[in-house]
């Protein structure tokens, strides 16, 4: 499925090519296949609170179109699948704003979706880069026994206000008991995605079961807690936790941390975001390089910090929302037309067929979203020239 970035750095956020794409694990593969992925990603943009979701109330449904198999032979695409997840409820404020919705049930989707939303204030950019460069001690209580994570001080200020003002942790809980097969995954893209990893690492830790065992975590002497998957895809995340932190989520969730790519000059490039910030900050373990051109992934080394036009050339090009949607179609479309072992050159034109039909439905909803981010494009660019501005004073 195209080129590869390899484990060798040629500089900051860059890799050599290779042939071969990686491929996702069998779970995250099924989850792309079967459409939840892709309702995530919908439900922490497209209806976050900073677009359409604003002013739903709870009860209410989302409408979201996803693309099926194409004709093997034909490459037409086929019908789009409709989805109708319900909103249970939501929380937070512009800074850290979850909405928890259940998949459409009769549509075979028993999944509990916790989405964050992207960053809603331009002065958002210069907390991250201030205190949200700080690492503090986070005590979770966690059974008998508590954890200590050490957290931007920025993202542990937002976990504390959902977990005391607005009792996340409870509700999630409460949720789950009410619907004990249904899976958990969390979600968002930017600082969504920060705080998507941030609050699944404290609800796992913090959730209690008496028929859980508790296991101690090799090399660390740290116990392991909570009981039940948690699972977690998020895109273009920025660090938020030492390594020690990373190794333990990567231990306590189910990660799937994709980074947005493209190729320039036989060179694979990747967000430069996911850099920030510097320091003892860490990324979340098995981070994924997601192609914007053709939706394949690969495998993905974070780079360090670095502060220059290039980083934000691939900020620019590589960080925003609607890059990623349109990725992720072409992902969702791809792996489905591999399913019924089509081969490259079919696949590559079942892509381009969907992508390039006018669905009414799916280019409503789409349509819905970039006429309200028509103007947000224009903040976007602001944040990252505030970011750029942010970046040049440390």
């Amino acid at each position: 499925m195209g080129a590869c970035g390899s484990t060798q750095l040629r500089a900051p956020g860059q890799w050599a090519m290779q042939e071969a794409p990686t491929p996702l694990s069998a779970y995250w593969l099924r989850s792309l296949q079967e459409g939840r992925l892709n309702t995530a990603l919908l439900l922490s943009t497209v209806f976050s609170e900073k677009y359409n979701g604003r002013n739903m109330e709870v009860g209410e449904v989302a409408e979201i179109f996803l693309p099926t198999a194409s004709d093997p032979v034909t490459c037409e695409p086929g019908e789009p699948r409709q989805l109708r997840p319900k909103l249970l409820f939501r929380a937070g404020c512009l800074q850290a704003s979850p909405f928890l919705w259940v998949g459409d049930e009769e549509a075979g989707d028993d999944t509990l979706y916790v989405c964050f939303g992207p960053l809603r204030q331009k002065r958002q950019v210069m907390k991250i880069f201030s205190s949200g460069s700080t690492l503090e001690e986070d005590v979770v209580k966690c059974g008998d026994s508590t954890q200590v994570v050490r957290v931007s001080n920025y993202i542990k200020s937002l976990l504390d206000r959902l977990w005391a003002d607005d009792r996340l942790g409870e509700r999630l809980s409460a949720a789950v008991a009410e619907r004990p097969g249904h899976r958990v995954l969390f979600a968002g893209v930017s600082h969504g995605a920060v705080l998507a990893q941030a609050a699944a690492l404290r609800f796992k830790l913090t959730r209690s079961d008496p028929d859980a065992a508790t296991q101690t975590l090799s090399g660390t002497g740290q116990t392991r807690c909570g009981s039940g998957e948690v699972t977690v895809v998020s895109w273009n995340g920025y660090k938020w936790t030492d390594a020690q932190g990373a190794a333990l989520a990567g231990q306590q969730l189910r990660l799937l941390p994709l980074a947005l790519s493209m190729v320039e000059a036989g060179v694979r490039l990747v967000d430069s975001v996911v850099e920030y910030p510097a320091g003892e900050f860490e990324p979340m373990p098995g981070v994924t390089a997601l192609d914007r051109a053709t939706g394949d992934f690969f495998e993905c080394v974070v780079g360090k910090v670095t502060r220059n036009l290039e980083s934000m050339n691939r900020m620019r090009q590589l960080h925003f929302a609607q890059a990623v949607l349109k990725a992720m179609k072409m992902a969702m479309v791809a792996s489905l037309a591999e399913d019924v072992a089509a081969p490259r050159e079919v696949v590559e034109r079942m892509v381009q067929r969907s992508l390039s039909r006018r669905l009414s439905d799916i280019t409503t909803a789409e349509e819905s979203f970039m006429s309200i981010a028509a103007d947000v494009a224009s903040e976007d660019s602001d944040e990252s020239e505030d970011s750029s501005a942010a970046q040049g004073q440390r």
